[in-house]
């Protein structure tokens, strides 16, 4: 256990007004040092929250419960001086929208500064400016002596990015959280901010959490993987059993609504209807209604995550799906 930097057990997320609806159940997951662990699922089914809860990020109204333990120390109810200690120097997240995320009205070299100051009282600002200027040629932002004064507004959105990057390595945290980093990014930039990352991770032995919908980012990056649908963990696998052995339908959908290259004249799949809301979970499985494998227990019965081969799945017909056909490659 030593090895495991982030432990989360029976995580439940509910917001005031909900009337006892959660909008996150049950999920559990862990993260090991120098591991890259990929959590995935539609827009709203838990993933951003989940983390933002670990980190201490969710508004007031948040009701989070449950356990989530930093190498060995409970995050979930922790002080605010407890968790603003560790997030940003043991813990570090990198936003979906860097813009956003930075601060429009200081320099790139002060908001990095900062970063490294405000968790290492005794650098000075000569020393930690200095810091930063190392970091920004670790993220390879060229001509980082003339950019270190410039400001967001003047760096595209691939810069912006790896600013981002800089300041969340800028402590050497052990874990990162990287919440669709590369959503908002072309093809050709966000390879290189991928690269940036596992290389990175690779030199620090620093953990990985990778938010993303983008299922070919998981193949390329991840070890492993958590699927989400609807506030709950549905499957979690290695990453080649995830693509090559899918466990449950909706796993199996989000794989075939990728565009496939051996029949690129072919209309892409999708999966049918909308994901529930925490309001409207329907009785039984929450996926089917969606779920062309449907039957009448998945409609009466809510399934537990139980283990199928090497995967484990929340599908009351897990083990006796059909055979998949195999539709990307995995990196």
């Amino acid at each position: 256990m030593s090895d495991i930097l982030l432990d989360v057990r029976g995580l439940d997320i509910a917001f005031f007004g909900m009337a006892g609806q959660r909008s996150v159940r049950d999920v559990s997951l862990t993260i090991a040092r120098g591991e890259t662990v990929s959590i995935v699922g539609e827009s709203g089914s838990g993933k951003s929250v989940s983390m933002r809860a670990i980190m201490g990020l969710l508004p007031d109204s948040a009701y989070v419960s449950g356990s989530a333990k930093f190498l060995g120390q409970e995050l979930i109810g922790a002080s605010t001086a407890t968790l603003r200690s560790l997030t940003g120097s043991r813990i570090a997240m990198i936003f979906q929208d860097p813009l956003t995320a930075l601060n429009p009205l200081l320099s790139i070299g002060d908001q990095i500064s900062e970063a490294i100051r405000i968790h290492n009282r005794d650098v000075s600002r000569r020393e930690a400016r200095e810091r930063a200027l190392q970091l920004l040629r670790d993220v390879a932002i060229p001509f980082p002596e003339k950019r270190l004064d410039q400001y967001p507004h003047e760096f595209s959105g691939g810069m912006r990015q790896r600013v981002v990057i800089a300041i969340a390595i800028a402590n050497k945290p052990d874990l990162i959280i990287a919440d669709e980093p590369t959503t908002a990014l072309d093809v050709t930039v966000q390879a290189e901010v991928l690269d940036l990352l596992r290389r990175l991770c690779r030199q620090n032995g620093t953990g990985l959490a990778l938010i993303t919908h983008d299922l070919g980012v998981v193949a390329g990056m991840a070890e492993r993987v958590y699927v989400m649908y609807a506030g709950s963990i549905v499957e979690a696998a290695l990453v080649d059993d995830i693509f090559e052995r899918p466990a449950h339908p909706y796993t199996r959908g989000l794989l075939r609504s990728l565009p496939k290259m051996k029949d690129q004249a072919k209309r892409l799949e999708d999966i049918g209807g909308t994901p529930p809301t925490a309001a409207s979970l329907p009785t039984g499985c929450a996926f089917h209604p969606r779920c062309s494998f449907a039957t009448d227990v998945c409609r009466k019965e809510t399934p537990r995550l139980n283990s199928y081969g090497r995967s484990i799945a929340a599908c009351h017909l897990g083990g006796s799906l059909p055979a998949f056909e195999k539709e990307i490659e995995t990196a």
